[in-house]
């Protein structure tokens, strides 16, 4: 009897079922083996599945798991590995996303739950100017936050200047594929494609081998870049395409998402102008949009409550405070009073007494900053 998670991965082979209703299927019966063992009566009592389809299923579950004992020796023939979405390793970001794939077929190195993972996607026509932001965005990454993963889809333009500056400045970046791991499309990147393998990244894909290609696969694999990452970044797009499909998405999977401006009269601006215009991403011109949008803390911007060499200790109040704004340049009352938690009062008094002394200082429009 093969092991446990050859039952997961059978189920990617029958026909029909889909990563949504085979997950479906698991939560009702606890287990992708228990399936494998239900007769046609137990899948009438569960709920969505019909006689027919119930039938269907049935009849290729052993075709389906002969299936997937051939893809087993492939993947072990390949240095291929799997994750199910049953497991603990499998990408726990990723795993919230309804439709996330059954299945993840890699290469490479396999910890998935890095703590800050950033995808940047655009235009297979980039520009000098995309390219140029794409480098410099990822080389500020590369200096404050060197754990920091790079997400993208090994495609021509905005994709693979990602991969290579993540590469140039020794950032982790995966690819995720819209095809099998049997080969590199476009051909051109496979000496990428093995760098990142060497450097620690990946090579993902959720198809398994003898996958027909298709172009749809490869705005279907969209939803992978969308759901692996924290944040989504656009750097230029025109006003339809796999980019602003991979925003629509991760908009859907309530992921941030940054879009860089461009001239209006540019087509590959088009897309991040609209985004940006119609509310689905927020304007990016440098990291700092990051850090201050996503809260994050960068080394070389942390700031000890020894260095600034006060006076008199914080009282409880007062560090709260401090505890937040030495987080950003400039914060507003109203995020102030959200991160703290303090009654707005309270807080009014707090931020007159610390200005008082010289630890903040308040500029128009209800802003604080500290005051070093």
């Amino acid at each position: 009897m093969p092991d446990n998670r050859i039952f997961d991965l059978a189920l990617l082979f029958v026909s029909g079922l889909g990563d949504i209703n085979a997950k479906k299927l698991i939560t009702a019966v606890g287990s992708a083996e228990n399936i494998f063992n239900l007769k046609l009566k137990d899948f009438l009592r569960i709920p969505g599945f019909g006689q027919q389809k119930a039938e269907s299923i049935i009849l290729s579950l052993d075709a389906s798991l002969q299936r997937a004992k051939e893809e087993e020796l492939y993947c072990a023939a390949n240095e291929i590995n799997y994750v199910c979405y049953t497991e603990d390793d499998y990408p726990q970001k990723l795993k919230e996303c309804p439709d996330a794939p059954l299945v993840l077929f890699y290469k490479g190195k396999s910890d998935f739950n890095k703590s800050k993972i950033l995808s940047i996607v655009g235009t297979r026509s980039a520009t000098r100017y995309g390219v140029e932001f794409t480098e410099n965005l990822v080389k500020n990454i590369s200096e404050n936050y060197p754990d920091c993963v790079i997400v993208s889809g090994l495609a021509y333009g905005i994709d693979i200047s990602a991969h290579k500056s993540a590469l140039k400045y020794g950032l982790e970046t995966w690819a995720v594929l819209g095809h099998s791991l049997e080969y590199i499309y476009p051909v051109s990147h496979e000496k990428i494609a093995k760098k990142i393998i060497e450097s620690d990244g990946l090579l993902l894909s959720d198809y398994p081998h003898k996958s027909k290609i298709d172009p749809s696969n490869f705005a279907k694999r969209n939803r992978i870049i969308a759901g692996l990452c924290d944040a989504l970044v656009v750097v230029e797009s025109g006003e339809k395409g796999g980019a602003i499909i991979t925003a629509n998405i991760a908009n859907h999977y309530n992921k941030d998402v940054f879009a860089v401006p461009g001239n209006i009269n540019e087509p590959y601006s088009k897309g991040c102008n609209k985004l940006i215009k119609t509310n689905r991403a927020n304007l990016i011109e440098s990291l700092d949009d990051i850090e201050y949008i996503m809260n994050w803390k960068s080394k070389s911007e942390k700031i000890t409550q020894q260095k600034l060499n006060f006076i008199e200790p914080l009282n409880q109040n007062e560090t709260k405070v401090f505890e937040v704004l030495k987080n950003y340049e400039y914060l507003d009352i109203d995020n102030i009073l959200r991160q703290t938690e303090l009654d707005s009062d309270l807080l009014s008094l707090t931020l007159l007494e610390m200005e008082f002394k010289g630890i903040i200082k308040a500029l128009p429009g209800k802003i604080f900053t500290l005051k070093l």
